[in-house]
């Protein structure tokens, strides 16, 4: 049978949103790049299907921008995140390793901004903390609302 996929995604669309099954995303990962980081956050962040992120244990760097994104934020107790300013290489002509930097501290600046958008800690907070690695464990977690919710019901993960 041949499956004609626009028309799929177009029956896809079409569903009301509040019918949508959310989407269920588990995390459990060291970390990665600033520019997939970027653009998975973007999509989630464009889903109208909700987009329940469940943090399975470390959650750190790139995952851990990624995970705010999620409409719902869900953690298991032993779980935790790790934000950082994350590590560049760098090498090139001056003016290329200058332009470089000049790029990072821009995206620096929007982590920043998600963390104090996404969370209940204030700016002078992260930037306390973002220079080196910050762990945030499940109670503070819970108080800052990087998770809505600390998960004590095996149901919640499906």
């Amino acid at each position: 049978t041949n499956i004609d996929y626009d028309e799929c995604a177009k029956s896809l669309a079409n569903i009301p949103i509040e019918q949508r099954i959310p989407i269920k995303l588990l995390f459990h990962y060291v970390g990665g790049d600033l520019d997939i980081q970027a653009m998975m956050s973007n999509i989630i962040t464009l889903s109208k299907t909700p987009v329940i992120g469940i943090a399975m244990g470390m959650v750190a760097s790139a995952a851990a921008y990624i995970f705010l994104n999620c409409h719902k934020r869900y953690m298991l107790p032993s779980s935790y995140f790790l934000f950082h300013k994350g590590s560049i290489g760098v090498n090139g002509n001056a003016n290329d390793v200058l332009s470089l930097i000049e790029d990072y501290q821009a995206q620096l600046d929007i982590l920043v901004q998600k963390i104090v958008s996404c969370t209940d800690f204030t700016e002078a907070e992260v930037l306390n903390n973002i220079g080196m690695d910050w762990y945030i464990r499940a109670p503070l977690a819970l108080e800052k609302h990087v998770v809505d919710k600390i998960i004590d019901d095996i149901d919640d993960l499906f």
